[in-house]
């Protein structure tokens, strides 16, 4: 299954898909407590951040658009503040009652990134329920890998659910901390792979 990185003619599928398998994540749940349009709203939530990282060829998505995987590279991670700052106005249109929640969930997992090492992070991820299990995870990953194996960095990320945190760990990830724990929301759960040493051919 082969992989490519996300040309912004994709938006609205990567938006789609991430709206549709985020929907019933515990963290958004609670951010988007109570509101029948969840997935509409998820739609245009994800849509903010994920137009900047398709314009930083940051995003990965399966040749059958069943999976995608979103990252920031090192040299834009000192700027996740500043991106934030800058959408504010956005997220505040799109969010409306939910604003108040969604600013406490960013500014609670800006002030937990870790700034050092530089590292890699990824910051959303999502399949299609009727292709989990197969072959398309497994080669976002392995793009993904050879990628920051190649610039001998690591890469961090935050799982929304326990199950996925013991899941990650086939490709290389370990607990990176303690549980992180940001008022009114459920704890995440923080991984963090190193390297691997290139074979010299």
């Amino acid at each position: 299954m082969k992989c490519r990185h996300a040309k912004d003619s994709d938006l609205d599928k990567v938006c789609d898909l991430l709206a549709k398998e985020f929907c019933h994540d515990p963290i958004y749940k609670v951010l988007f407590s109570g509101r029948d349009d969840r997935v509409n709203i998820l739609r245009d939530y994800f849509r903010i951040y994920v137009n900047i990282e398709i314009y930083r060829k940051g995003t990965l998505l399966s040749e059958n658009d069943t999976d995608v995987l979103v990252y920031i590279r090192p040299e834009f991670i000192a700027e996740i503040v500043e991106t934030h700052a800058q959408a504010d106005e956005e997220l505040r249109k799109v969010c409306g009652s939910s604003y108040k929640a969604a600013s406490e969930l960013i500014n609670g997992l800006d002030r937990l990134h870790p700034l050092n090492p530089p590292h890699y992070f990824i910051s959303l991820q999502a399949v299609q329920r009727s292709a989990r299990g197969g072959e398309v995870v497994e080669s976002l990953f392995r793009t993904l890998h050879d990628i920051i194996d190649k610039d001998k960095l690591p890469c961090y990320a935050e799982c929304t659910r326990f199950s996925t945190r013991t899941l990650i760990r086939r490709w290389g990830y370990r607990d990176a901390d303690f549980p992180l724990h940001i008022r009114g929301f459920p704890d995440l759960y923080p991984v963090w792979r190193d390297p691997k040493q290139l074979s010299m051919k």
